[in-house]
């Protein structure tokens, strides 16, 4: 089961005499990609993309066939254009998947990484970023939202993005985005938020939105994002087929308690029940509180230890408008 990104969803749309047209000036195409080539989604998306099209491409797609790995390869192919200079700015919903797309690109599209900009950089390092081609940033930050406990955005980032769009109109270059996991972004939709966009109307040359898990929010944030690349909009869906050798089990363990801790039977036995089955181990907490008091707790840390070596503390502070 999963939300449909559908034609009719788009404000107002509807099939008149003049074309697939409506009546806030959208046009909008669908493909349903019901042959698929291959388990993983690359070769059939690249065929559908048109990179000197001005567009904002929507690709609704399921998990475990290959999206990230397709997004890459789509930036490669804007990175090694000969015919027209681009500037491709990936908005990630997390400071915590930055990094990881910054190795992937490299890796896995083998674009140097002299030519890939990690945001995180700004502020702590004085790296040149003008002259790269590629950069990858956090929502918030494209966006402006300085999140719960700042009242602006630093003007580290804010003229970072000044300086981005300034060189991209001087230089004639355009500019491609790319919303992973779109579902997570939308709260940086906000309406004091999206005239920040419109900065990069001039430049702006194509949005890729990419989900698995589309909801009815998701259509104010297309069509915002369409006002920016003429109204134009391509739907790609591919289907969720299921292969049962793919699928995993999934084991919910219930707990009584009221409150959550180091101590709570559950958690604690479960840790060790599956350091000694020896499996592999991410702990995901709806806390920060509890995911420190985890790995301060004598037994749980010194069990995770044997099994991780070192344990990766993935929660973050809020230091001057900056998240370390």
């Amino acid at each position: 089961e999963y939300k449909k990104i559908r034609k009719v969803n788009v404000t107002g749309f509807s099939d008149t005499s003049a074309g697939k047209r409506n009546i806030n000036g959208f046009t909008v195409s669908k493909w349903i990609h019901k042959e698929i080539r291959s388990r993983y989604l690359n070769e059939d998306l690249q065929s559908l993309i048109q990179l000197k099209e001005k567009d904002t491409m929507v690709i609704s797609a399921p998990v475990g066939n290959g999206k990230s790995y397709a997004i890459i390869q789509t930036i490669k192919r804007f990175y090694e254009a000969r015919d027209q200079d681009y500037l491709v700015i990936v908005a990630t919903p997390f400071v915590s998947l930055v990094e990881q797309y910054v190795i992937d690109i490299h890796s896995d599209g083998n674009i140097p990484t002299h030519q890939i900009f990690n945001y995180g950089d700004l502020g702590r390092r004085d790296t040149p970023f003008l002259d790269k081609k590629i950069h990858v940033v956090t929502a918030n930050t494209l966006l402006g939202n300085p999140g719960e406990d700042s009242y602006k955005n630093s003007d580290v980032k804010r003229n970072y993005l000044n300086e981005l769009i300034n060189e991209c109109e001087k230089k004639g270059r355009k500019v491609v985005f790319i919303y992973d996991e779109v579902h997570d972004t939308i709260p940086n939709f906000k309406e004091e938020y999206v005239f920040n966009l419109w900065k990069w109307k001039n430049v702006i040359h194509k949005n890729f939105i990419i989900s698995a898990t589309f909801t009815e929010a998701s259509y104010v944030v297309i069509e915002y994002l369409a006002e920016l690349t003429d109204k134009k909009i391509n739907i790609v869906e591919f289907p969720r087929i299921r292969i049962k050798e793919n699928q995993g089990k999934l084991f919910l363990h219930y707990s009584s308690a009221y409150q959550f801790t180091s101590t709570t039977p559950e958690i604690t036995s479960l840790i060790t029940e599956l350091i000694n089955k020896d499996k592999q181990i991410d702990i995901l907490c709806y806390s920060k509180t509890l995911s420190k008091a985890l790995i301060a707790d004598k037994i749980i840390s010194q069990n995770l230890k044997k099994k991780l070596v070192e344990i990766n503390d993935c929660t973050s502070e809020n230091i001057n408008n900056v998240r370390p």
